[in-house]
């Protein structure tokens, strides 16, 4: 077997072992990441719901600040339906229009109570968005959601990180793979 290949071999188990490290190292802060981006929704939407379930009116859980545009805007939003699926108060627009979230979300929550989510109601627009179901007689279901573009920003930022440093620890244990066995051809050479 000639020098490089042996050393190639050797690599090949170190190579092996950083790309799984990496790897599990992304996929745990990625999912680490994407589900903080809904601390937020719940407690607003548990607040909100706690509300309703006294005999709060929908409209005064809303924001009296200007309607969100989730297009453009960072900003958390709340979306409140009635038992009918029907919009009973919200501060939320997409295009100027308020948001219609996918009916059978609704079913899901009125069935088991909440849901968490991530939605894309057109491209470039993705959502992190909570739903409970409140408890009252009325059975609003109280949404709320918040942009995705900064948590994504930071998962592709942690991929580009992830991959300088997977890209470097296999150069390095290249080289090192390289010059153990320099050495140890040096000392059978020199110790036979």
């Amino acid at each position: 077997m000639n020098k490089l290949t042996n050393v190639f071999i050797k690599w090949l188990a170190y190579a092996v072992m950083i790309t799984l490290v990496c790897g599990i190292i992304y996929i745990v802060v990625q999912q680490n990441y994407r589900m903080n981006a809904n601390d937020p929704q719940f407690q607003m939407v548990e607040d909100a719901a706690n509300a309703l379930n006294t005999g709060a009116d929908p409209k005064s859980l809303i924001p009296s600040t200007t309607n969100v545009e989730i297009s453009k805007s960072l900003a958390p939003f709340f979306i409140i339906y009635d038992d009918a699926e029907n919009i009973a108060a919200t501060n939320a627009t997409l295009n100027g229009k308020p948001i219609k979230i996918p009916p059978g979300v609704i079913t899901y929550v009125q069935k088991n109570g909440s849901d968490a989510a991530s939605w894309q109601p057109q491209p470039g627009v993705r959502q992190a968005m909570v739903a409970i179901h409140a408890t009252a007689e009325k059975g609003y279901i109280v949404v709320a959601g918040r942009s995705l573009r900064k948590v994504e920003e930071r998962i592709a930022m942690l991929g580009e990180q992830v991959l300088f440093g997977w890209a470097c620890s296999l150069v390095a244990m290249f080289v090192i793979a390289f010059l153990q066995d320099a050495v140890k051809r040096k000392f059978i050479i020199t110790h036979p």
